[in-house]
């Protein structure tokens, strides 16, 4: 009778272990984690808080382990996380905080960054006008744009070393080559307050001899 009363304990004991594993039941873990507003640097983290009012959110990149990734604590039900890195994945996981009762379990997301989109259009399509053995002629597509620069070197020179020309016209007349030479032409939108644009497709063109 006494060994049917110490292995009755002994279940009990270790049925009780295996439900604190599973959680704990004074603290409830948020439910419906989702990822929203996802951006090349940022994401914003939402969930249902069920009837919790405090949270800790933790994120890494994907596969981090618990413990080893960026901790924020909030009392609302959505986080917004910046500096993030482009064409990235990254978990996140948010559990409810309940003080003195401790901490729930976990629910995550995983989401992906975007890739970054340049809000000034690259001009396209430049083709040639004229060309003479000192001068070129040439336009573009704007592409809804009405500011420009347009840059140029001898064929082969680094891109962001040539000379630079500011324009509001959708052609330009670049003087002053040297004959029988070959340049590129590059041009860009200048944006303002939304930087430049990429650089176009190069045109390539040798001047006439003398």
């Amino acid at each position: 009778m006494k060994k049917l009363m110490l292995l009755a304990i002994l279940a009990m004991v270790v049925v009780s272990c295996k439900n604190d594993d599973n959680g704990n039941d004074l603290c409830f873990e948020p439910t419906d984690v989702e990822a929203n507003n996802i951006g090349p640097n940022s994401a914003k983290i939402e969930w249902d808080p069920g009837s919790e009012t405090a949270f800790e959110v933790e994120y890494g990149l994907s596969g981090f382990n618990i413990g080893t990734g960026t901790r924020m604590q909030t009392s609302q039900v959505s986080l917004f996380i910046d500096g993030l890195t482009e064409l990235t994945t990254y978990d996140a996981y948010v559990r409810s905080n309940c003080g003195s009762d401790g901490f729930s379990n976990y629910n995550s997301v995983t989401f992906t960054t975007l890739e970054p989109v340049n809000p000034c259009n690259t001009p396209t399509d430049l083709f040639l006008i004229e060309v003479t053995a000192n001068t070129v002629e040439f336009g573009w597509q704007p592409n809804g744009e009405t500011a420009f620069v347009v840059e140029y070197g001898p064929s082969g020179f680094q891109v962001g070393t040539g000379t630079e020309v500011a324009t509001s016209d959708f052609s330009i007349v670049i003087d002053g080559l040297s004959p029988s030479t070959t340049y590129e032409f590059y041009v860009r939108a200048n944006c303002g307050l939304n930087g430049l644009s990429e650089y176009s497709e190069q045109l390539v063109v040798t001047t006439d001899p003398n």
